[in-house]
């Protein structure tokens, strides 16, 4: 319980701020809320000065300092002081705040492990690795599915952004991959899907998806889905895209007039 009476107070940075105490909404000013991100996004307790030059980069040193101090203090009283731990020299949240971003990092961490281990470890470790992972599915999609703070520009944010983009792609395609192995053919499309929305030109979610749908017999979809990504790659950079699907498709369309030739 938090010695302050609000209970847990809940941050979420996917995809926009939101502030949480008791179940009610906080509103926060911009600056307010940039200061809770910064925190949220270190992972140890962040210098005051260094706080300071982050969200105040072109005022002096002095002036932004001035700047942090007043925010700490609106900040403490619009949380009743349940939100930061500060001393002379830093500032972080205190034990009682829970953060969407940082449940969904810890995620990323334990479904890339537990597909990893049924990717390397064998028979014996893959049905445990790919309960694990479907354990996890429901929560890794509602946190997945999200980009951080993506209603923010600053600069010091951009490196945190690409880092999480990059993150949920690759653990969108290793699920979707692991699903893949096991047929789950519609779980297999929203996986791929929600990591191609995040990274249009990644060819591994593409691939996943179209070697699906072979799978299920949606020949056409699996066509359509590649010249759709053919016409990107083309319009986008000017360049074609592997041989890796249409390697699948041919071989898929050799296996039909095989099975065809045998009647």
């Amino acid at each position: 319980m938090n010695p302050t009476g609000l209970g847990i107070v809940h941050i979420s940075l996917l995809p926009g701020f939101v502030c949480r105490t008791d179940q009610r909404v906080t509103d926060l000013s911009d600056i307010q809320q940039r200061l809770v991100a910064a925190l949220v996004l270190s992972d140890r307790p962040l210098r005051r000065g260094d706080l300071a030059a982050r969200l105040w980069p072109d005022a002096p040193p002095e002036r932004a300092g001035a700047r942090l101090r007043q925010t700490v203090w609106r900040l403490n009283q619009a949380t009743a002081g349940g939100l930061l731990r500060a001393s002379h020299t830093t500032i972080t949240l205190t034990d009682h705040v829970e953060v969407d971003y940082r449940a969904a990092a810890r995620l990323v961490a334990a479904v890339s492990g537990a597909v990893g281990a049924a990717g390397t470890a064998g028979a014996a470790a893959g049905p445990v690795g790919a309960a694990a992972a479907e354990d996890r599915l429901p929560q890794a999609w509602s946190l997945l599915r999200h980009p951080l703070l993506n209603d923010w520009d600053d600069d010091w944010l951009v490196p945190f952004q690409e880092k999480w983009r990059l993150q949920r792609v690759q653990t969108l395609e290793r699920l979707a991959e692991r699903l893949l192995q096991r047929r789950q053919h519609s779980a297999v499309l929203e996986l791929a899907d929600a990591a191609t929305q995040a990274d249009p030109l990644r060819e591994g979610p593409r691939r996943i998806a179209v070697q699906s749908c072979l799978f299920v017999g949606e020949v056409a979809d699996a066509h359509r889905r590649y010249r759709g990504y053919q016409e990107l790659l083309s319009a986008e950079l000017g360049v074609a895209p592997s041989g890796a699907i249409p390697q699948l498709l041919r071989q898929d369309r050799e296996r039909q007039l095989a099975l065809a030739a045998e009647f």
